[in-house]
């Protein structure tokens, strides 16, 4: 086993399946791609405004997507630690480093319509999970944020009777059978570790409908790949809206969005010499009349939408 370990210390297979990527990945290339848009605005008003407003509404962006990006760094450092976890790589059980997931292998059971954990597996099993427990409680941004742990059953197509249905009930036995194991007397070794698992764990079932990434194909070869139990941490939905609030929040605040001030609008107030009286209409009444004569009644100035698009439609206002 020690001899596997130093063989495999440099792998980190991917259990990404196919078409989906880590936990994270639609959120935040959506929010990227709010911060570039709106980077692309500010530098377009920097065509017709000064440098140093454009130049400023870019720092305000990144500065709004700088927390949720520090977030999401910890939480892709946390699982770059979790799959390095020298008892899972000694077990060739080291999870996905970029979603965490510990992958199972057919080996560890027997059957298919009743699966049971192996008796030669459940040491191994107990083991694996003990450290994996015990890494995720040393990684304050997986384990603040871990909302479930879910224990997900696969199998084969019709490794089971009844097409879909038959599968579905045969891989959330698969599933159950894991936890069951996990929870029971020859699980994991701590009281704690078995209450975590009592609150955390959820059972699913996926039947047939999620191949292994790397053996896609329903061959002979691949069917002991498909047939597998993964460990899927689940962290917080909850805890992501909110940083996903606070971050449109600070975007909106930083562009000039409703209800705020654009940054560096102060630099196109207009300049004024020190020590030089105010101009007389600065401070005369609306239609009173100059030294010229009656003033004209000017008309009301046309409304313009607040935030970047306003200031792109008041440029596009013919002046009078």
């Amino acid at each position: 086993m020690t001899s596997r370990y130093h063989a495999r210390a440099g792998e980190r297979p991917s259990t990404v399946e196919p078409g989906r990527g880590g936990l994270f990945d639609d959120g935040w290339l959506a929010l990227g791609g709010i911060a570039l848009a709106l980077i692309a605005a500010t530098a377009l008003l920097g065509t017709s405004t000064p440098a140093r407003v454009s130049h400023e509404a870019t720092v305000a962006v990144q500065a709004a997507v700088e927390p949720a990006e520090r977030s999401l760094a910890a939480v892709e450092s946390g699982f770059a630690e979790l799959c390095q976890e020298p008892v899972l790589v000694l077990l060739e059980l080291e999870p996905d480093c970029e979603t965490g997931v510990l992958t199972l292998p057919d080996s560890y059971f027997s059957g298919i319509a009743a699966p049971r954990v192996r008796r030669e597996s459940r040491e191994f099993l107990a083991g694996a999970m003990n450290a994996y427990l015990a890494r995720l409680r040393q990684l304050p941004a997986l384990w603040d944020s871990l909302e479930a742990i879910e224990i997900r059953g696969h199998v084969a197509p019709m490794d089971a009777r009844g097409g879909y249905a038959g599968n579905l009930v045969a891989s959330q036995a698969r599933a159950a059978a894991t936890l069951l194991f996990l929870v029971g007397p020859e699980g994991v070794a701590s009281d704690e570790d078995r209450v975590e698992l009592e609150r955390l764990a959820i059972v699913s079932a996926s039947a047939d409908a999620r191949p292994p990434a790397e053996c896609a194909d329903a061959t002979a070869e691949c069917r002991a790949r498909w047939r597998r139990v993964e460990v899927r941490p689940v962290l917080s939905e909850s805890l992501r809206r909110g940083d996903w609030a606070r971050t449109i929040e600070d975007l909106r605040a930083s562009t000039g969005g409703p209800g705020s001030t654009p940054p560096g609008a102060d630099a196109l107030a207009e300049p004024t010499v020190p020590g030089a009286p105010p101009s007389p209409a600065a401070h005369a009444a609306p239609g009173a009349p100059s030294a010229n004569g009656p003033a004209p009644v000017a008309a009301p100035p046309p409304a313009v939408p607040s935030g970047a698009v306003g200031r792109l439609e008041a440029e596009r206002v013919p002046v009078r």
